[in-house]
């Protein structure tokens, strides 16, 4: 439209007028991203890969909303020693004694960073991914379900027709079919999916078990409880579980003991990582617009402008 050819002009911004030059050597010069500024007293500490399996971790600010101010730090690779030196390196502790509380998910590496550098906050788990582990584990009973039905039908006599139930689906199709309807509240289920879940229920009680509990799990994170309450209620929710004596619970059980505290900090804010998984999706959307990430460190310049 401006008779400008694009290369020539994209060129010349990234080298002349953004003024990335002396940013690169000023700001990333060590090798990570740090503004004090953007240091609240309730943040965010999440991973995002940038481009190759290339791992970088962010420290976001709520109060930025996803917009200026969000982005306080980035530090490339997970390892928490690396990353507690840089931050606790960069700031002093009347800073971090700011800081009141820190949302990350189940990694142990965050949780490591988030205790060790804001000694003074509540590391808190996100909801949704300590659901997640217990949804994984009940999938892994419907997926171990449906491989002991497919050895059987491998073995089976091929001149006899397979059985259909009332759906007009094999109970192979209904056990493929029910993964996301396992995730579901029965209130959002269309009739379909309510067929299914019924008939799939009625022959395996040990699904139906299972998703109760899900659900259950589900109604104490939605409680406006004291975390002193959500623990006994965790507890008897514990018991459940443990009742239905599927090895694949128990795992379940013991990643929820070893990090109730953290847990449990949910309840006082009711506080989730949901801001750094937002920060995380426009770091992928604004990867894709870019058709990747070919400079990493002029990347890096475009977020902070954007998001810092």
């Amino acid at each position: 439209m401006y008779c400008v050819n694009g290369k020539y002009f994209a060129d010349l911004y990234r080298n002349k007028l953004s003024g990335y030059a002396d940013w690169r050597d000023e700001e990333l010069g060590c090798g990570f991203y740090f503004n004090a500024a953007n240091i609240g007293p309730y943040m965010s500490l999440d991973e995002t890969c940038l481009s190759n399996g290339e791992v970088w971790t962010f420290l976001t600010n709520k109060d930025g909303h996803g917009g200026q101010g969000t982005l306080a730090a980035a530090i490339p690779g997970t390892k928490s020693d690396e990353i507690i030196s840089i931050l606790i390196g960069e700031t002093g502790k009347s800073l971090r004694r700011k800081v009141k509380e820190v949302t990350c998910d189940l990694s142990p590496s965050m949780m490591l960073i988030a205790g060790e550098v804001f000694y003074n906050a509540n590391v808190v788990n996100d909801r949704f991914h300590v659901q997640q582990v217990y949804n994984e584990a009940v999938d892994e009973i419907r997926v171990d379900i449906r491989r002991q039905l497919i050895a059987e039908d491998n073995a089976r006599d091929k001149s006899e027709p397979p059985v259909t139930y009332s759906n007009g689906e094999t109970m192979r199709q209904i056990l493929a079919r029910s993964n996301h309807t396992m995730m579901m509240a029965q209130n959002k289920w269309t009739d379909l999916q309510r067929h299914r879940a019924n008939i799939l229920f009625r022959h395996y009680p040990i699904l139906k078990a299972a998703y109760r509990l899900a659900m259950e799990l589900r109604r104490i994170f939605n409680m406006k409880i004291s975390p002193t309450k959500a623990m006994g209620r965790m507890n008897d929710w514990y018991e459940k579980v443990m009742s239905l004596g599927n090895n694949n619970f128990r795992s379940v059980i013991k990643t929820f003991k070893n990090h109730a505290p953290t847990i449990l900090n949910y309840f006082r804010r009711r506080a989730t990582n949901a801001s750094a998984e937002a920060f995380n999706s426009k770091v992928k959307i604004f990867r894709s617009q870019m058709r990747g990430v070919r400079d990493r460190d002029f990347f890096i310049f475009r977020l902070v402008k954007l998001y810092a």
